[in-house]
């Protein structure tokens, strides 16, 4: 978060010094803690206080070498024994053999939930006799967070345990899952009341405002009138269909219509409230300029128009870039291009992207890519759309300087993701393969990096120069497709081939004119190819029912083998079709055998949460 944020231990600390200063040291306040009451009678450590709930966030996907997109058909994780295969071969279990992403989890949210009621009861109370806006402010962030965290876990589990008061010893049992439908309630509850408290809450994109609000009632919205918890279109789901307690899971009554038309007001309203990111083109932007418009979303941060929330690095910490209580080392969203980026720059290939993926990118005309057609095929990297080359690294694309000791293996700062053999018979392995002879257990396993979130203008991460780059919670253009999305479900496709007009202009793509089933499509890949890498994907393809079509395959990697032309001349190897003939061709891998089950569309609730209280029933298929 911005300095305020991260410096809630420095408030505390204070806290500390203070009572630590009393001349009777017998009566003194333990040093590794404050007095509750003192912390709600003095507004900046009140203040710290719903400030330390933002800590639940973790940054999202953009703190981990892992992300959820890893989880799904459109990228892959490189190093095996983390846990990601309970995802993507359908091992999940009670006992906890996943990949348990902090921001999602059952028993690490539950915590923040309940310092969020804390808040919430003490600041109702204002004992202290604060001022009304500074009250206002504070309790509706205390709420807003309180509905994110219930949407983190709904997003997941289904209904779950409300919890709306501080818990006391006697209490902490005997607290059955809430329905569904309870679930949503009381999530759109919380936004509701932290919308009218933050009506004057100045704009800050590090903190919740009316703004942030909105915009996560849309996403709530959108999710919760998705076809996953619909009864009358789940039931081809085996778990789904046998459970025994569906009203945890999905809707039991009332209208999916009526659902959609609710997500739509809801992200109307959001895309009335403000604006977005150069979305008023009335014709297709240029090659150039739709490749930076898409860079700009992320590389200006928080100073972008797109960017409603998220969490900051600019100012990380006191003069530095290390996260509160950080050695130094981790460094959340400013090590992005580290974990994702290339072994031939000494990082790391944490998660690569598929040509499942890749090939979801048209060309620039907007033809789709197929490599059934031949001239595709021979050049499957020349005139894609602009989002392309600005979300992918690629063999032959252009990128960073390299590290002294690898200058000697390519001097032309290009990746090298193949195979070239010369005309003597010496084959060179790209430096950016895991045969190349760079950290080849860092290379990628599909022949693809990510370039989305790495900083082009500075030089390779490791070890020194850690980027500054945002990591984005939620983004305008999310609302904005959440409005197409309630439009095209409605029947109302002219509203929604407008507003999706605009994104596409943006990204230098011609008007969309399909409708019907194909539109839907359509819309579908637009959503998948503009979040990537913003834990969108795992819950798109689970509410729109999609678990077999993104993982009931293998993953594809390309194989890229060159081969010199006859009486050409070669120094030092660079891509050039003058002196090589390429072949490409994509392949499986069998890295980790993908299978979809279907219990994955509900994460299994630990085993460990369900002994410490008897009456919380498990979700199907576990």
């Amino acid at each position: 978060m911005k300095k305020n944020v991260l410096r809630i231990t420095a408030f505390l600390a204070f806290g500390f010094l203070f009572v630590g200063c009393n001349e009777d040291f017998l009566e003194t306040t333990p040093l590794s803690e404050v007095a509750e009451g003192n912390v709600w009678s003095d507004k900046k450590l009140a203040e710290a206080a719903v400030l330390d709930l933002y800590q639940g966030t973790w940054a999202g996907t953009l703190t981990r070498e892992e992300t959820t997109d890893a989880f799904t058909d459109q990228a892959v994780f490189t190093h095996p024994g983390r846990g990601v295969d309970g995802y993507t071969e359908g091992k999940m279990n009670p006992a906890g053999n996943f990949m348990d992403m902090q921001w999602f989890s059952w028993p690490q949210l539950y915590p923040f939930i309940r310092s969020a009621n804390n808040a919430i009861v003490k600041l109702t109370a204002n004992e202290a006799g604060m001022e009304a806006a500074l009250v206002n402010r504070l309790l509706g962030e205390a709420h807003f967070m309180r509905g994110y965290f219930y949407t983190q876990l709904m997003r997941q589990f289904g209904g779950v345990v409300l919890t709306l008061e501080p818990l006391t010893l006697d209490s902490e049992s005997n607290n059955p899952r809430a329905t569904f439908a309870e679930t949503v309630n009381q999530i759109l509850s919380d936004l509701d009341k932290a919308i009218d408290l933050l009506e004057d809450a100045p704009i800050d994109p590090a903190r919740a405002h009316k703004i942030t609000a909105l915009a996560m009632k849309s996403r709530v919205l959108t999710h919760v009138a998705s076809d996953l918890y619909e009864p009358s279109k789940n039931s081809g789901v085996s778990t789904i269909a046998s459970y025994s307690n569906p009203e945890l899971i999905g809707w039991t009554s009332g209208s999916q219509l009526q659902r959609w038309e609710a997500a739509k007001a809801a992200s109307k309203a959001l895309l009335d409230a403000t604006t977005g990111y150069k979305l008023d083109y009335t014709a297709p932007a240029s090659q150039e300029e739709a490749i930076q418009n898409y860079e700009d979303i992320w590389l200006q941060g928080d100073q972008n128009q797109d960017f409603i929330w998220g969490r900051l690095v600019e100012e990380f910490g006191f003069g530095s870039r290390t996260y509160p209580g950080g050695d130094g080392w981790s460094q959340g969203p400013g090590m992005v291009a580290l974990y994702h980026g290339p072994n031939g720059y000494h990082e790391w290939a944490g998660t690569t992207p598929t040509e499942a993926l890749v090939s979801k990118y048209d060309f620039a005309d907007g033809t789709k890519f197929d490599w059934d057609n031949p001239a595709h095929a021979a050049a499957p990297y020349d005139d894609r759309e602009a989002r392309f080359y600005s979300t992918f690294l690629y063999d032959g694309g252009p990128w960073k300087p390299r590290t002294d000791d690898v200058v000697k293996y390519d001097k032309f700062n290009e990746l090298q993701t193949g195979y070239y053999t010369l005309s003597d018979g010496t084959i060179i392995n790209g430096v950016d393969t895991r045969q190349g002879p760079v950290e080849d257990w860092n290379g990628s396993r599909t022949g693809y990096y990510f370039r989305k979130f790495a900083d082009p203008r500075l030089p390779a991460s490791w070890p020194n120069n850690l980027q500054k780059v945002d990591a984005p919670y939620i983004r305008y253009t999310e609302v904005l497709l959440n409005y197409v999305e309630a439009n095209i479900n409605l029947g109302e496709e002219g509203e929604a081939i407008t507003w999706l007009n605009k994104l596409r202009f943006r990204n230098g793509l011609p008007a969309v004119t399909e409708s019907g089933a194909a539109l839907l499509e359509l819309y579908k890949r637009e959503r998948d190819k503009e979040l990537v890498n913003e834990d969108a994907r795992l819950f798109d393809m689970k509410r729109w029912l999609e678990g077999p079509q993104s993982l009931n395959k293998q993953v594809q990697q390309i194989l890229i083998q060159a081969t010199q032309k006859p009486g050409t001349t070669v120094t030092d190897y660079r891509k050039d079709t003058s002196k090589f003939d390429y072949v490409y061709r994509p392949t499986e891998i069998v890295f980790e055998n993908r299978i979809w089950q279907d219990h994955v569309y509900f994460m299994p609730i630990k085993q460990e949460e369900i002994d410490k209280d008897p009456s919380i029933i498990q979700n199907p298929g576990y």
